[in-house]
C-alpha cells in the first residue's frame, strides 16, 4: 500500500544512514523525494538508489542546513522543481562522543547547536508557508539522549536533542489550527556511522537488539501518513526499550 502516493517529502541528512533509509521507505510508500545533504558524491550514491525503485521521483540537493541563506534558496528550488511541499523531515545532524562538560568549549557548542539545532529551525522556517497552503506533516529526529541525559554522548549533543522536543510541542500547537502535524522520533541506538565506535551493552536493551535505519524509516513512514492524521505533538521512541516514556 502506497500510503505517502501524491506527496513531496524533503528529507535533510537524506544521503546516508537514517536520512537515506528514509528517503528510500518514502518512494516505495509513493511519495517523490528531495533531499539535502552537504556531500555531493553520498547524495549522487542515494539517487542511484532511488531511481531503481522508482526512476526519476528523487532528487538531491547540495544544501549545508546550518546556513539559513542556502537553506532559504534550496527550499525554494524545491517548491519550484516539485510544486509543492507536503512531509518535512528534519534529519540532518552532528554527534560528538563522550566528552566532559569542562572540555566542551564555545566552538563545540557552536557547531553542534548550528546543525542540530538552528538547522531545524532554518528549514521548518523556510518550509512552513508551503505547509500552510494544503497542511501537511513534520518529522524531526531527535534521541533518546535528549530524554535520559546523554548515554555515550557529550552535553552539547544532549543539549540540542532535547531542544528539538520542546520546539516539536510549541510548533505542534501553533501550527495545528493550519492542518499540519508536528511530530518527533527519538532512536535509541541505530546501525549508522555515528555509532560505530560505540561499545552497545545489548544486556540493557529489553529486545536485545540495535535498531536498523529501516526501523526509524518504518517510525517516519507511519508519522507521515494519513494512520497518524491525529497524532501530534508528540515523540516517538524507537529503541527496544532501553527507555519507556
Amino acid at each position: 500500500m502506497k500510503r505517502l502516493k501524491g506527496k513531496i517529502a524533503l528529507i535533510t541528512g537524506g544521503n546516508r544512514g537514517i536520512g537515506e533509509a528514509i528517503a528510500l521507505r518514502f518512494l516505495e510508500e509513493g511519495a517523490e523525494v528531495a533531499i539535502f545533504g552537504r556531500k555531493e558524491e553520498d547524495n549522487r550514491k542515494v539517487i542511484e538508489k532511488g531511481n531503481k525503485l522508482e526512476k526519476g521521483r528523487i532528487r538531491a540537493y547540495r544544501v549545508d542546513v546550518s546556513s539559513d541563506e542556502e537553506v532559504k534558496k534550496a527550499v525554494k528550488q524545491v517548491k519550484e522543481d516539485f510544486g509543492q511541499i507536503d512531509i518535512l523531515v528534519n534529519n540532518a545532524g552532528i554527534c560528538r562522543l563522550s566528552k566532559s562538560f569542562e572540555e566542551l568549549e564555545d566552538r563545540n557548542w557552536e557547531e553542534m547547536l548550528s546543525v542540530n539545532l538552528y538547522g531545524v529551525i532554518h528549514t521548518t522556517r523556510a518550509v512552513i508557508p508551503f505547509l500552510k497552503e494544503r497542511g501537511g506533516k513534520i518529522i524531526t529526529i531527535a534521541s533518546l539522549a535528549g530524554e535520559v541525559g546523554g548515554i555515550a554522548t557529550a552535553a552539547d549533543y544532549v543539549a540540542s536533542k532535547a531542544a528539538l522536543q520542546g520546539t516539536t510541542k510549541s510548533l505542534a500547537r501553533e501550527l495545528g489550527p493550519s492542518g499540519i502535524n508536528v511530530n518527533a522520533i527519538a532512536p535509541g541506538f541505530v546501525k549508522t556511522q555515528m555509532t560505530e565506535k560505540m561499545n552497545i551493552n545489548l544486556s540493557s536493551i529489553p529486545l536485545r537488539k540495535v535498531a536498523e535505519p529501516e526501523d526509524i524509516a518504518g517510525a517516519a513512514a507511519f508519522l507521515a501518513s494519513d494512520d497518524a492524521r491525529l497524532i501530534t505533538g508528540t515523540t516517538l521512541d524507537v529503541n527496544g526499550g532501553l527507555y519507556m516514556n
